[in-house]
């Protein structure tokens, strides 16, 4: 148990200094989103930037789509991010805003950075938590906490970056752990369970749209049709009850409804005429939900059918750095139960995060720790102009389709 508490301290105080001293351009628009909606701009949030004049300072550095997530990322991150910050000057807060490399060597833009970061902290600590409940043997536990407390993609996306998807991959592992859970109690408790962990996977859905697709799995455990019925509906209606108010805007419809990002995973095709093609990835997800349908397996085994779709949406989708955190429970539940015998495939997908971050804008890699070396701030990419950056983000796409593939047929076979 020591052990645990002083893994617990060096991860927290590892986080926190990696807060401190990155930054990443995602982050100024949940604070700006407090800010909007503090101004009294609640209900018209999307359409905000739309109708100021073109003229209008935010226009030059913000485009009208800014706001493109679902709105509970705005509503939850927004008016938190804006409190956070009430302890620094106006001045600073417009600079971070509208001048951010004015204020590279600042040592408050690093106060202000960690502060914005620190309510992921909650969500990351409950990850970690989850994992380490999710095994029956104090080994077994030991080694789930620590390789989340230590793991490069989650503190690279959610205290580098500052992104916010460690949020739903909580709620994601929260759903899968109340479901497989032992209950000794009755079948009407068993039930509401499902049904709870349904609403999380809703809620998950209402930051990132991924816990949708956990939805037909869960509910493919149940035998009646009625059952699993209810269980996508009550994560369908959680879903949709966050994003009704907005659906009236043309702003949200436009920018947030149905998001560019949301679109990527229907990209890879099979052609079958002039203007025909198999769609792979909803191909595939269709074929593994009858496989789910026909094939039973055993309640605690409901983590491979989630690390199966996961697995399926990294091969087919062109992906941002930070969504891999995501997948990263799934890969430290499967080593823990491998006995760590699938580390090259972990090494062999790490190798492939990390070098399509390096072929992603300087943003991602060179700039981060601008807030303390300020002289990286604007400097080229780590490859700069020297090599085909399409073609190396294939290879590693390549690289990293073919680890999922052997991971597949190693749940299923």
């Amino acid at each position: 148990m020591k052990k645990i508490i002083w893994f617990l301290v060096i991860g927290i105080l590892l986080r926190l200094g990696l807060a401190f001293s990155t930054y990443h351009s995602d982050i100024q628009p949940f604070y700006f989103a407090g800010e909007v909606i503090a101004k009294g701009n609640a209900s018209n949030l999307y359409d905000y930037l739309g109708r100021l004049p073109e003229d209008d300072t935010i226009l030059k550095i913000y485009p009208t789509n800014l706001f493109n997530y679902p709105p509970l990322v705005y509503f939850f991150l927004g008016p938190i991010s804006y409190l956070f910050s009430l302890p620094f000057s106006q001045e600073l807060m417009h600079d971070f805003i509208f001048d951010l490399p004015s204020l590279l060597g600042n040592l408050q833009l690093n106060y202000l950075l960690l502060m914005l970061k620190l309510p992921y902290l909650a969500f990351d600590l409950g990850v970690g938590l989850l994992l380490f409940k999710f095994f029956d043997k104090p080994k077994n536990k030991f080694l789930a906490f620590t390789l989340w407390m230590f793991n490069p993609v989650n503190l690279y996306a959610t205290y580098m970056m500052g992104q916010f998807d460690v949020i739903p991959t909580f709620l994601a592992i929260l759903a899968l752990y109340l479901t497989i859970k032992r209950n000794k109690q009755s079948l009407a408790s068993s039930a509401g369970k499902y049904l709870l962990a349904a609403l999380f996977l809703g809620l998950g859905a209402s930051f990132k749209i991924f816990p949708f697709l956990f939805l037909a799995p869960l509910a493919l455990m149940k035998d009646k049709w009625i059952d699993r019925v209810k269980i996508i509906g009550i994560g369908a209606l959680t879903y949709v009850v966050t994003i009704l108010p907005f659906m009236s805007s043309s702003g949200f419809r436009a920018t947030a409804l149905v998001a560019g990002q949301t679109t990527k995973s229907l990209y890879a095709t099979l052609p079958i005429s002039g203007g025909e093609s198999i769609i792979l990835f909803p191909f595939l997800i269709l074929f593994f939900y009858l496989v789910f349908l026909f094939k039973k397996v055993d309640l605690k085994n409901l983590w491979k059918r989630f690390f199966t779709i996961m697995l399926l949406f990294f091969v087919f989708t062109h992906t941002h750095p930070q969504w891999f955190v995501w997948l990263t429970p799934f890969l430290i539940i499967d080593l823990v139960k491998s006995k760590f015998r699938h580390w090259p495939l972990v090494v062999i997908m790490f190798l492939s995060w990390l070098g399509q971050v390096t072929l992603f804008d300087p943003g991602l890699s060179v700039w981060l720790f601008s807030p303390i070396y300020p002289n990286l701030y604007g400097l080229p990419g780590i490859w700069g102009t020297n090599i085909d950056i399409n073609l190396a983000r294939s290879l590693f796409q390549t690289g990293f389709a073919s680890v999922a593939t052997y991971y597949i047929y190693r749940l299923w076979h």
